[in-house]
């Protein structure tokens, strides 16, 4: 890798974000959920603020022990504004390597997000990605071709995952192979809805010390998330 090289040949372009307008409890639920240090705050796709994992873990330590829900609490007394860190530092896709680099230093932060001149998201660049491109030169981002992305490093915000449904929707009749993708897009969503009812089921009766009403209520989930499964007779690692 040299130092002269853009910024686009090594970021991340399949960005989690946050909306600006979203509750602030899913701040929590996105760090937990996606193996992520960094999360660009955007109103549409204009990036508008930054928080990171280290914000996040400050943030967890004033909040009062005895609530049932630290993401409930948050989305009742704070919002995503306050939270987030700006003006953001931010890079462009042409701009160095070592100009991303001596920004992360200057600031003291570990990774920016990459933008257009107008600000909208495209990437992020964090000093693991300078560091794993130094440490593996064969990997040269776009000029040598990117490795196919798989499950587990695929990324979509909010707003890219409700478009994609939307269109599977609309794709979703037809006997091509683009059909086939969006039915199975449109059925995954509702498993994974099952699966997050349950999840929120179990965290409150958890957290509620297990009483009878949230077990029924939490056996009800489980049993739709079953149901939901033996449809289609599909068993998929979600």
């Amino acid at each position: 890798m040299l130092a002269s090289e853009p910024v686009n040949r090594f970021m991340t372009e399949a960005v989690l974000s946050i909306d600006l307008n979203s509750p602030a409890g899913e701040i929590l639920r996105l760090f937990a959920g996606y193996s992520v240090h960094h999360l660009p705050v955007v109103d549409k796709t204009k990036v508008i603020g930054m928080l990171s994992s280290a914000d996040v873990l400050k943030l967890v330590s004033f909040i009062p022990g005895h609530v049932r829900s630290r993401e409930e609490y948050l989305d009742r007394h704070i919002n995503v504004a306050t939270l987030m860190r700006r003006p953001v530092v931010s890079v462009l896709p042409n701009q160095s390597i070592e100009q991303a680099a001596t920004l992360m230093v200057t600031h003291g932060i570990h990774g920016l997000p990459v933008t257009d001149r107008d600000a909208n998201l495209l990437g992020i660049i964090t000093t693991t990605d300078i560091m794993y491109a130094a440490l593996h030169p064969e990997r040269r981002g776009h000029e040598q071709g990117r490795a196919a992305p798989n499950a587990d490093s695929v990324r979509v915000t909010p707003a890219e995952l409700e478009r994609a449904l939307h269109l599977a929707s609309a794709a979703a009749e037809t006997n091509e192979e683009k059909g086939v993708i969006a039915r199975a897009l449109l059925h995954t969503q509702c498993r994974l809805r099952a699966l997050e009812a349950v999840l929120s089921s179990a965290d409150r009766y958890l957290r509620a010390g297990q009483d009878t009403r949230l077990h029924a209520e939490l056996s009800k989930a489980i049993e739709r998330a079953r149901d939901e499964r033996s449809d289609t007779g599909l068993t998929l690692d979600l």
